[in-house]
């Protein structure tokens, strides 16, 4: 079924515009197990910022069906955002319709009104184990990392300004332009730069918000402060207290790491580098003493392999170990 679906086909079935043969083609393909030509149609209207226009009826026929495979037995094969390490199958299947829920939900109900004019916000977030190259529309570069989000106007960006918005991490190689400003607005923080090559890292979860420069030079603001980085400057952001410290890192083959989509940490507590493992995996990550973790900081780039690979690794340098319980469950000890 999938070798008759094109893009285009899917196209016009979501703006309406197909013949009941084709409606009733495109209905039987959403039910079946390979849904890759729906995966690559939706991140790439994903990442040309393009929202999937359609009628009330279409969304309620699309997500039925979709929600449907869930409760299907054999096993759906992911090409795109295949995740070869777990191996059950609801999991793999939840996880690629959250991917496309996400994805493609936003650009139909993320609208809200604004001077009289709908403002389409377009979010994309990643909820797999590999980090994802985005290129927005002014030709800016986004590697996103997993459990990561960046949102912006698709009314707006590009036009008298370029702006966005994100959680998690992220890696922006900016498209210059002198008359557009590029902002990310990180929990209290705005960066502000015209082109170059940064690193946000901005975890909910976690004390501090970083901003590592690479190539070029940016303005960070909080409130009434303001610091301009330059390449090897490191900014650290504290959410508790509202303190900005600046340091200088080591940036040789930073942004190699980082847009090869390796888990990077610079001088990040241990305790923070286990959570983040944690949540890219989705595996659960236990401590028989949580004293043996304190003021024990970690820096290095480490491929995304098998989280048992990188525990290991990230562990080893401490001198501690985990055991494993079960498929996906580790307890960490000394």
């Amino acid at each position: 079924m999938a070798d008759t679906i094109t893009k285009a086909l899917l196209k016009k079935y979501f703006e309406g515009n197909c013949t009941l043969d084709e409606k009733k083609q495109v209905l039987a393909y959403l039910e079946q197990d390979d849904q890759s030509v729906l995966d690559e149609y939706i991140m790439e209207q994903a990442t040309e910022g393009k929202p999937i226009e359609t009628s009330e009826g279409i969304k309620k026929d699309f997500f039925a069906r979709l929600s449907a495979i869930i409760n299907k037995p054999a096993e759906r094969k992911i090409i795109s955002w295949k995740i070869s390490w777990k191996p059950a199958t609801t999991y793999r299947v939840a996880a690629s319709l959250a991917l496309l829920m996400v994805v493609g939900m936003v650009y139909w109900l993320g609208s809200n009104r604004k001077n009289g004019q709908a403002q389409q916000l377009v979010t994309i977030s990643n909820r797999e184990k590999l980090t994802h190259k985005i290129v927005l529309s002014d030709g800016t570069q986004v590697w996103l990392n997993p459990n990561s989000s960046i949102s912006y106007s698709k009314n707006n960006f590009a036009d008298t300004s370029r702006e966005v918005s994100m959680t998690g991490e992220a890696f922006f190689d900016v498209s210059h332009d002198a008359n557009k400003p590029f902002r990310v607005t990180s929990g209290n923080i705005v960066t502000r730069v015209l082109g170059t090559a940064f690193n946000i890292t901005a975890y909910k979860a976690e004390k501090n918000i970083h901003v590592l420069l690479v190539r070029g030079k940016v303005q960070v603001t909080s409130g009434t402060q303001h610091r301009v980085l330059l390449p090897g400057q490191l900014l650290s952001y504290n959410n508790y207290n509202s303190n900005i410290d600046v340091h200088s890192v080591a940036i040789d083959g930073k942004m190699e790491a980082f847009t090869s989509g390796k888990m990077v940490f610079d001088n990040v507590p241990l305790a923070s580098a286990i959570k983040r493992i944690a949540d890219a995996y989705a595996v659960q990550i236990d401590l028989k003493d949580s004293s043996v973790l304190q003021n024990k900081m970690i820096t290095g780039a480490y491929a995304r392999n098998t989280p048992d690979e990188v525990l290991r690794r990230v562990l080893f340098i401490h001198g501690l170990k985990f055991k494993k319980k079960g498929e996906h469950e580790y307890t960490i000890n000394n």
